[in-house]
């Protein structure tokens, strides 16, 4: 999957192994009430612009509490993030914010060595299964994948009624290898159900690496005339749509999911091809993710808990809200 990402303070870090210290400034928040300097491993699964923006979040409150953030990027390899997050346990770190790099379940075992050596773990993104268990993780943050979805979802429901005359018939690009895609796509489909629009779903295909994406998308639009719409769970897929599209000759708006520069680019487009994707929030996840790990360094209980956070929708219609994307 799954999408299927520098720094504009002092400190400077590449989204990799290294270390990025930030000097310490006149607060002492970084322990609650403890006031002690804390360092803050963060494990990134791949280096895209959410997780960039995810850096930068941690690397910002850090920065403001004088605290030190390790990052390191698993490039999406469970074997690397075992190595990765030991090294982060030998080096003594105070919390360690961590999205698994595959599936919650392909991680259980490094969360857990965390856990064993006693130090707070927050997970972000891609929780569910042992990695919401209050026995391995102080804190959960992540998107709300069922309201990612469910955001295109409501934007293609006004494109059925106002364009289609409230009938569709509608092509998928699915990544249901991956847990939270499933949410997505539940998402989309319930609030097509919720906005009473008539909808046939004509294919259901894998397809969420954009050059397998592309090629997927191209057949399914040859194979099925009939389809006048397209979804895709992750950006990787909304960009092969988007591409088969192009290739087709065919006027096929489409609907996606995520954000990148690339996608929002498309929104801009005189092509009136993409017409919204719903992306996730990295400075939200990123805040409330530090958060909770400042909260478990000082033994503080994190209440909540789970913290779910909404998705922003890009339309075509809205640029201003796609440029101010653009321009962070």
């Amino acid at each position: 999957m799954r999408r299927m990402i520098t720094l504009a303070l002092a400190c400077v870090a590449a989204v990799s192994a290294t270390a990025t210290a930030c000097g310490p400034s006149d607060s002492k928040a970084d322990s609650g009430a403890s006031g002690k300097h804390a360092t803050i491993g963060l494990v990134l699964p791949q280096g895209d612009k959410y997780f960039q923006g995810i850096q930068k979040g941690v690397e910002a409150a850090a920065h403001k509490d004088g605290n030190t953030v390790i990052v390191v990027n698993t490039n999406n390899d469970a074997g690397q993030e075992a190595t990765q997050v030991q090294n982060l346990i030998q080096r003594g770190v105070s919390a360690i914010i961590m999205q698994p790099a595959t599936s919650s379940a392909g991680s259980i075992a490094t969360m857990k060595s965390v856990t064993a050596a006693k130090i707070p773990l927050i997970c972000f993104g891609n929780c569910t299964g042992d990695a919401v268990s209050t026995n391995i993780v102080k804190g959960i943050v992540q998107s709300n994948n069922t309201a990612l979805g469910t955001g295109s979802g409501q934007e293609a429901a006004k494109y059925i009624k106002e364009k289609l005359g409230g009938k569709a018939v509608v092509g998928l690009l699915n990544c249901d290898s991956f847990e939270v895609c499933k949410l997505r796509k539940a998402g989309f489909k319930e609030a097509l159900t919720a906005a009473g629009v008539e909808v046939t779903y004509a294919a259901d295909q894998e397809g969420y690496l954009a050059d397998k994406a592309t090629p997927t998308a191209t057949n399914m639009l040859s194979a099925n005339k009939s389809i006048n719409l397209l979804w895709s769970a992750n950006e990787g897929g909304t960009s092969g749509e988007i591409a088969a599209v192009k290739n087709s000759g065919r006027i096929v708006p489409v609907f996606g999911t995520d954000i990148s520069d690339q996608l929002a680019q498309g929104l801009l487009n005189g092509d009136n091809v993409l017409q919204a994707t719903t992306g996730q929030d990295a400075d939200t996840t990123a805040a409330k993710a530090y958060e909770q790990a400042v909260r478990a360094v000082a033994g503080q209980p994190n209440d909540p808990f789970s913290v779910g956070v909404p998705g922003i929708t890009y339309t075509r219609a809205n640029p201003d809200a796609v440029h101010a994307y653009l321009g962070k």
